[in-house]
């Protein structure tokens, strides 16, 4: 049972923008397929946890491009977890060239529910890896909470639909980043360096969500509010 898996991918030409940089919804797609794979090697796959009425739920995904990478480009993708605390599991990833170089490093922050009673489920002790675990942190610090905003002006209107939900009946979490992107428009000036997402409520299919944006300078706020005005998530971008 690797502690530390790794996977070729090549990277399409839908993984890109039209601007041609990488788009921070394919880089979640990359990770969501890796560690989906990785928890189902070590035996707490989706399919392993709802037997026990467990369901992994994604708190937060932060990741930074050192590099650019390039339309076709074949990329290894590595992710392991760290040892959980009482609640919290936190994942890394990075995304490498086929020289090692590191392209995009992330980390993510998950907790375990139960399926029915909708509970946090203490730390189970789900991973026994012999020699203990892959110790490596992409970011050694906490991944802190997205600041808030006062919402102004127009906001995007997104409904979601059938195609953006997943096996546990909300959107997946790969899709908020297309809200995000299609309401802020990046130019072609604007290159993305650091990315992070809060997932605060579960965000059902035929949901609408108002997506608001604030720029300042070089930094991006985003949030998206459902009809009550909750907070459904929310989401930092900060550019070249």
């Amino acid at each position: 049972m690797r502690k530390l898996w790794e996977k070729e991918y090549a990277l399409r030409a839908s993984d890109f923008d039209k601007y041609n940089h990488i788009k921070p919804s394919s880089v979640l797609d990359l990770f969501q397929d890796a560690a989906a794979q990785h928890a189902i090697e070590t035996g707490v796959g989706y399919d392993d946890l709802i037997g026990r009425s467990y369901i992994w739920v994604l708190l937060k995904v932060k990741f930074k491009i050192i590099s650019d990478p390039q339309k076709f480009q074949k990329v290894t993708v590595k992710t392991w977890p760290l040892e959980p605390n009482k609640f919290i599991y936190r994942r890394e990833y990075c995304i490498e060239n086929e020289s090692g170089k590191r392209l995009i490093v992330g980390s993510s922050e998950w907790v375990i529910i139960h399926s029915e009673k909708r509970r946090l489920v203490p730390n189970t002790k789900l991973y026994d890896f012999a020699d203990g675990f892959h110790p490596e942190m992409m970011f050694e610090e906490k991944l802190e909470k997205v600041d808030d905003f006062e919402p102004s002006g127009t906001p995007r209107i997104v409904n979601a639909g059938f195609c953006e939900i997943d096996v546990n009946n909300h959107v997946n979490n790969t899709k908020y980043a297309n809200y995000v992107l299609d309401a802020v428009v990046p130019s072609e000036a604007d290159e993305l360096v650091d990315f992070q997402i809060d997932y605060r409520k579960e965000v059902l299919e035929g949901t609408e969500l108002k997506i608001y944006h604030k720029k300042d300078e070089n930094v991006v706020l985003a949030k998206g509010l459902n009809n009550n005005g909750d907070i459904m998530f929310a989401c930092r971008l900060e550019y070249k």
